[in-house]
């Protein structure tokens, strides 16, 4: 299966995502990353059984300077444009992205991307 897009881009989405988790979630935590296809897309999942996050903090994740957690400065919790990134990366591919709660209870994050034809 290949799906549309950069490769060197789509990379930098995994990277994004498995950055997020190792800088928000306790020593530990367990995650996995699931990849298959449904119908006419790539679905890539990132899930961990850490703390989560709330309905309000999976609607903001992909924002720009949003962060979860607001005791978090800039100089050890990032700039808060890893999962924008991931976004508009996911978005010129064609596909979309979206973050919950994950079936443990923690985090979930979801790419769908195109699969390319033939």
């Amino acid at each position: 299966m290949e799906v549309i897009g950069d490769r060197l881009r789509l990379r930098q989405v995994i990277d994004n995502l498995l950055a997020n988790v190792r800088a928000h979630t306790p020593p530990g935590t367990t995650t996995a990353v699931r990849v298959e296809r449904e119908g006419d897309e790539a679905v890539l999942q990132v899930t961990d059984d850490g703390p989560g996050l709330s309905d309000e903090q999976a609607a903001l994740a992909f924002e720009r300077f949003y962060r979860a957690d607001p005791s978090r400065s800039r100089d050890s919790g990032g700039s808060g444009l890893g999962l924008s990134i991931v976004t508009a990366i996911v978005s010129s591919a064609g596909g979309t992205a979206s973050a919950g709660r994950g079936p443990q209870g923690g985090a979930e994050f979801t790419i769908r991307l195109p699969v390319s034809p033939g």
